[in-house]
């Protein structure tokens, strides 16, 4: 410092005056630069550049980007008419998988949007994460239009969207290569229109979100390297911008950027898969259509079409697998829109995403590659029929490699393995799900490519999938092998084989293959028809039985757990054919009201245990069982299951040992009775029971009269009491009476004259009476609902007397501390009265149907047991209960609830009981109430005001 200042010393001394000329030429460069730069401003802010760029952007974001698409529709649909926004979830880079179908399971963590996480007040640099075809390109796509479109809203409102790939090269050979220079390398013509400095003031200013696609895409490990750091040093250059880095896993191991956060892209999920497909036919339909259709119209036939393709996939489980993948959900609607159905067959669409992930992507894109698209799908072919071979979904990497040498050495010389190997794991279709241990991405490619393997070697092959008929193992790979070729060889083998799981594969090939001599296809047909004959023998029968029970169970769903759900509920055919088989009646359930494709409905939890072993014992297995509940809301198996209202039986439960019924969300639980659905009917009961009552009141009355000695001086209330009961039961009897009215009323009046005046003729009247009651057996013909009432209270029994008077007193404890209404009140007055409290003491509950026996015979056992008053008749009736109730509960075999008159006496008397015991047994009066439920749901499911759900669904390991 002290020689800079000695030095300046002399020069003032030598220059004398001149020091004064310094300031001012200081001033002038100072003042020049200053003047540029306000004008370059000026510039930058008058010009029209900004609103410009942003239009290309706009412009060429405009379009779904399907170059790589095997089969590409007529019309590309504009991306904003049907992008479906990905979600991302927070990942470390070493759990995201790297095949195809590589997804976060449904619920395991947090659905993040991109645009959410960019604008904020602290910039962020964000690597995000895919497998093929996730949708990574196009998100970015998307992010770039709305940002474009939005400079108001938004913080960072400029994007700029590089493709790495196609800046490797320049990036490389000059690593100081700045980020506006590539920008202005793929804006073409219109960087000549850009104020000096545009982007580099924009982005020394925060107002880019800087997206950079494919890092994974920059072939050479050295170069990756040199382009991540690259990435890094625009991430210090330019710190306050955002920057979103896309990339798969294997590209992103040995090239990481510096305080980047890692977010991995989640699969479609079902909601996401329908409204892609609904946009995609809506937009398809609107740009196709002439334009003087409505607009309701071109509405109506895309969600036509889109119905019918999201149908065909949920009977498809294993291409809806599939649409987890925005590019193969892609390349689905286009097949199915081009060709009025999904792809032909499975086939179809799968040798597209072969096509797709093997070579095609890499033509477009530019992407190296030391083998061509068909020898590296050769070499898959090759090792997935050695996986079937071995009877495995994995391959350790050396077996891999001792597989693919030899194939290799046919293509291309000097090609190393190893290499060939990490190039195909790259892709997705192949790889290395842990350490060393290479399978699929999908069970259905290594099936798929087995098949064409067999195909490309038919000669060689074909006989020894023969041989396979009998294996399951091999059933998928010869269906896909029948697909493209005619299926003659294969079905002769089953039908020599002559066993279920031949002839069930020989069934499902007609149906699949490409071709079928005539010849095998009649006698396929003619063989199934005369195996479900009545006249078939029983072992004939039961084979093709098996072959009928083995094609409907075939189509399954893998469910998170790794089970599998027979994708077909039963059918009402099934269940007959087994309600045949076992010799049982023919089942009280809706089935027999259904058509023979329709599910079973109205099954009971035993029915369905029953069915499985059934199913177990003919197909000769001791696989199938009910699902839990976990696979029956797996988000497959209810892609499967569609919009079914049925409810399914489940595995038993720990606790009742019995199965649960699982219900889906929204409809109504088909076993719930409500408190005021008793009530509704119970006013009904006591219509129905009228005369039931009056002979009620007139027992009771003749064994009061009987059994107690009136004192003609002292005992008139209870004179009263009689009377008025004998005037009730009067009113109610008289209009039934009819030819014998005269003698039982004139018996009636007798009995009420002597009552507290000569008990002696008190109790002649009453005898006589009860007589006449007895003999009149016409009424119990011609009121047919009275006589199970009657029978199930002994009415037709001289030990009566203690029933009579037990149900009497609760109807009366139902009027208290009410006035006894008059006689032609008193049956309206004692059914709202008994109603309301028979209301209030109900409670909501679930009853299975069919349980009535159960409950019928386990209260009468209770009963039974009950302490009750010493009363002979009491004890008499007690021991008779059980009886009684288990006649009149039966249900004759074939009706699927009781007669009226049963259902009446059922649940009238059950009530009485509930409140005559309730005191003694609180939990014996609650189990009258269910047995009251309970037949109250067989009339509601009976006369359908109930749905009859009860469906069943097979699950297997």
């Amino acid at each position: 410092m002290a020689s800079v200042l000695s030095w300046l010393l002399g020069a003032a001394v030598v220059a004398g005056t001149g020091l004064l000329i310094i300031p001012k030429q200081l001033w002038r460069r100072w003042s020049d630069r200053t003047v540029d730069r306000l004008d370059e401003g000026l510039v930058r802010g008058l010009s029209l550049f900004d609103k410009r760029y942003r239009q290309f952007m706009v412009q060429h974001m405009r379009f779904v980007d399907l170059k790589s698409l095997a089969t590409v529709g007529f019309y590309t649909p504009e991306l904003d008419d049907v992008f479906v926004d990905v979600s991302l979830t927070y990942r470390s880079p070493h759990h995201v998988p790297q095949d195809i179908l590589g997804y976060p399971l449904p619920g395991v963590g947090d659905r993040l949007m991109l645009l959410d996480l960019l604008g904020r007040p602290k910039p962020v640099v964000l690597v995000v994460m895919g497998v093929p075809g996730s949708g990574k390109s196009t998100l970015l796509r998307n992010v770039t239009g709305v940002a474009c479109r939005s400079r108001r809203d938004r913080k960072r409102s400029i994007a700029i969207l590089l493709q790495l790939r196609e800046h490797a090269p320049a990036i490389v050979a000059a690593p100081d290569i700045t980020l506006p220079a590539l920008v202005r390398r793929t804006i073409g013509s219109l960087a000549d229109k850009e104020p000096p400095g545009w982007f580099e003031q924009r982005l020394r200013d925060g107002d880019c979100v800087v997206q950079l696609d494919g890092l994974d895409e920059v072939g050479q490990q050295d170069d990756r390297r040199m382009v991540a750091d690259w990435v890094d040093l625009q991430t210090k250059q330019y710190p306050d911008n955002d920057y979103v880095i896309t990339t798969r896993r294997h590209g992103y191991r040995d090239t990481r950027i510096g305080g980047a956060l890692v977010l991995q892209v989640r699969g479609f999920s079902d909601e996401q898969v329908t409204r892609f497909v609904r946009s995609w036919y809506l937009a398809v339909e609107r740009n196709t259509s002439p334009a003087t259709r409505e607009d309701e119209d071109i509405r109506r036939q895309a969600e036509s079409a889109a119905a019918d393709l999201l149908d065909r996939l949920n009977g498809a489980p294993a291409l809806y697998d599939l649409t987890v993948n925005p590019l193969l959900l892609t390349m689905i609607a286009i097949v199915h829109r081009d060709r009025g159905a999904l792809p032909g067959s499975r086939v179809d669409l799968y040798r597209d995403i072969c096509e797709v992930v093997l070579w095609r992507h890499r033509v477009v894109r530019n992407l190296p590659s030391s083998l061509s698209g068909d020898q590296r799908e050769t070499l898959l072919r090759g090792v997935a029929f050695a996986m079937m071979e071995r009877r495995v979904r994995d391959l350790p990497v050396d077996d891999v490699l001792e597989q693919i040498r030899p194939m290799l050495s046919r293509m291309a010389h000097g090609v190393n393995g190893a290499d060939v190997l990490a190039e195909e794991s790259r892709d997705g279709l192949f790889v290395e799900r842990e350490s060393g241990v290479y399978s699929f991405a999908h069970q259905t490619f290594q099936e798929y490519l087995a098949a064409e393997h067999i195909r490309d070697r038919r000669r060689e092959l074909e006989p020894e999938l023969c041989k396979w008929v009998d294996d399951i193992w091999w059933r998928e790979t010869t269906l896909l092998y029948v697909a493209r070729s005619d299926a003659d060889a294969i079905v002769r083998a089953c039908l020599k084989s002559d066993t279920v799981t031949a002839l069930s594969l020989a069934f499902d090939c007609a149906a699949q293959c490409r071709e079928l001599a005539p010849e095998l296809r009649t006698q396929l047909e003619r063989l199934l028809t005369a195996g479900l004959a009545s006249d078939a023998s029983a072992a004939r029968r039961r084979l093709m039985v098996g072959v009928t029970l083995t094609r409907h169970l075939a189509p399954v769903v893998r469910t998170g757990r790794n089970t599998r759900v027979c994708v077909n509920p039963v059918t009402s055919h099934l269940y007959r054919l087994y309600r045949q088989d076992v010799d049982a009646a023919p089942a009280p359930t809706v089935a027999n009201r259904t058509r023979p494709d329709d599910p079973v409905a109205g099954a009971s939890a035993a029915d369905a245990e029953d069915f499985i072993r059934w199913v177990n014992s003919t197909i000769g297995q001791a696989g199938y069982r009910l699902p839990t509940r976990a696979e029956v809301t797996d988000s497959g198996v209810q892609r499967a299951l569609g919009t079914s209202t049925h409810s399914v039986w489940l595995q038993s439960d720990g606790e009742t040992g019995r199965p649960s019924l699982w219900v889906p969300p929204g409809q109504p639980h088909p076993h719930l009775i409500t408190p005021n659905a008793v009530a509704e009917h119970l006013l009904k009961d006591f219509q129905r029971a009228a005369l039931t009552m009056a002979r009620l009141l007139l027992l009771r009355s003749i064994g009061t009269s009987l059994s107690v000695k009136l004192d003609p001086d002292h005992d008139h209330g209870q004179a009263r009491a009689i009377a008025y009961e004998l005037g009730v039961a009067h009113h109610l009897a008289g209009p039934h009476l009819s030819q014998d009215f005269p003698a039982a009323e004139a018996l009636a009046r007798d009995l009420v004259h002597n009552i507290g005046r000569d008990h002696s003729l008190a109790r002649r009247s009453a005898s006589d009476l009860h007589a006449t009651l007895q003999r009149m057996e016409r009424l119990d013909r011609a009121h047919a609902h009275s006589r199970p009432l009657d029978r199930i209270l002994a009415l037709d029994n001289d030990d009566a007397w203690a029933w009579a008077h037990a149900l009497t007193d609760a109807m009366r404890r139902a009027l208290e501390p009410k006035p006894a209404p008059a006689p032609a009140d008193w049956l309206g007055v004692v059914a709202a009265a008994f109603v309301g409290s028979a209301r209030s003491r109900l409670a909501e509950c679930h009853v299975a149907p069919g349980s009535l026996p159960e409950l019928v015979r386990a209260a009468g056992e209770r009963f039974g047991s009950l302490q009750l008053p010493s009363d002979a008749e009491y004890q008499r009736w007690s021991r008779e209960l059980p009886d009684r109730l288990t006649l009149v509960a039966a249900i004759p075999p074939g009706q699927d609830r009781p007669a009226p008159g049963n259902a009446t006496a059922i649940r009238l008397g059950a009530l009485c009981l509930a409140d005559a015991v309730s005191l003694r047994d609180g939990d014996l009066a609650d189990l009258f109430r269910t047995i009251a439920a309970c037949v109250t749901l067989y009339e509601l499911r009976g006369n359908g005001q109930i749905p009859v759900t009860e469906t069943i669904v097979l699950a297997t390991a």
